[in-house]
């Protein structure tokens, strides 16, 4: 047999209602390798190796136990973005439930004695000892803390435990919507951006979407020819190093929204016309923020010959698979649009928007 022989975990896990085996099992594994104070180094990874199973697993695992008081967890940051394995600290004992109902070592037994009733009678010729000259100290007047397994109930856990789960989901569902528009996306650590965004209020999250674009135009203006990644963009809150976004007193009047009539014909027309590209690359990456464009006249008066598509319908399916064929980038997840602006007419009715298209001049014109 190679390997650690023990594991030293604590006892009240295996006997707790709120851990699931999947739980029990990585703190076991953890156990195997603490140090005289109960720390370990360990990878999720490697963990995720040793006992069969997915990465997601053992991370939830993790979540769990911290939240239940098992486990204390200390991140690990890097600057280079690359993943470092957490450090974690298997809790033996838990926070007591009243320190007063301690009982005093010294007066008695292997375990100490509480009461007076628990103390030796004194011989008969020797006066019993006066009685303690101070009350044992009164228990605490606020309740135990939260995260004490004693005094925590399984529904409580279970609200914790189910409030974090919708928080992670509420951050993948912002990482899918936002990282795609960062430069070094293809490259970053996905594990790594979520710790970070996990990390930062919802507040937090929506003010560094909506400054990225402020704080790479910084960093194209200082020649910087290395963009940081994500996860440390996220981590150190760079955007609150910029200068206070420029107040609009009104807005443009050639703006329009992202997926609409507009902002539609000019996708379209420019693919199909094949000119400028790159604009739409860039259009697609601030629709992914919610933000539209300014765009130029002739692309307004083109939102006569578009009609709105409803989202996953038929016409839909059929626009995304004319993308297809034609090799152009299908538009980014619409998120909570309920329509998409495309030609009227569907596919088969591409011409007539081509010939509306080039009845104003070839394409010379981009977004602003």
């Amino acid at each position: 047999m190679s390997g650690p022989r023990l594991s030293i975990i604590p006892a009240r896990a295996a006997t707790d209602p709120a851990l699931k085996p999947r739980d029990l099992q990585v703190l076991c594994v953890l156990g195997r390798h603490t140090d005289d104070l109960g720390w370990c180094r360990k990878s999720q990874v490697k963990m995720a190796e040793e006992m069969g199973c997915a990465r997601s697993t053992v991370y939830d695992a993790i979540e769990r136990l911290v939240t239940a008081g098992y486990l204390e967890r200390y991140v690990q940051e890097e600057i280079n973005g690359r993943d470092s394995p957490h450090v974690y600290r298997v809790i033996l004992d838990p926070r007591h439930a009243d320190p007063a109902a301690v009982r005093d070592a010294d007066l008695g037994g292997d375990r100490g004695a509480g009461t007076p009733a628990d103390r030796p009678a004194p011989p008969a010729d020797i006066s019993a000892p006066p009685a303690d000259p101070e009350p044992a100290p009164p228990a605490g007047p606020g309740p135990a803390p939260k995260n004490d397994p004693i005094r925590t109930t399984d529904s409580e856990r279970g609200e914790r435990a189910r409030a974090r789960e919708e928080d992670q989901k509420a951050v993948e569902r912002w990482l899918k919507r936002t990282h795609p528009s960062w430069p070094t996306y293809v490259t970053d650590s996905g594990p790594k951006a979520f710790a970070a965004a996990l990390s930062l209020a919802p507040q937090e999250r929506e003010t560094a979407a909506e400054r990225m674009g402020d704080y790479l135009a910084s960093a194209k203006v200082g020649g910087r020819t290395v963009i940081c990644t994500f996860g440390v963009y996220l981590a150190e809150k760079r955007w609150e190093k910029l200068p206070p976004p420029a107040v609009r007193t009104e807005p443009d009047r050639d703006y329009a929204p992202p997926f609409g009539p507009v902002w539609g014909a000019f996708v379209v027309g420019t693919l199909l016309i094949g000119a400028h590209p790159e604009h739409v690359d860039q259009l697609y990456r601030m629709a992914r923020l919610g933000r539209g464009h300014r765009f130029g006249e002739r692309w307004h008066a083109l939102r006569a010959t578009m009609e709105p598509v409803p989202v996953a319908s038929p016409g839909f399916e059929a626009w995304r698979a004319a993308f297809e064929r034609q090799g152009w980038p299908w538009v980014p997840d619409p998120g909570e649009q309920r329509v998409v602006y495309f030609p009227a007419g569907g596919p088969d009715g591409l011409g007539v928007f081509e010939a509306a298209l080039r009845e104003g001049g070839e394409t010379r014109e981009a977004a602003e």
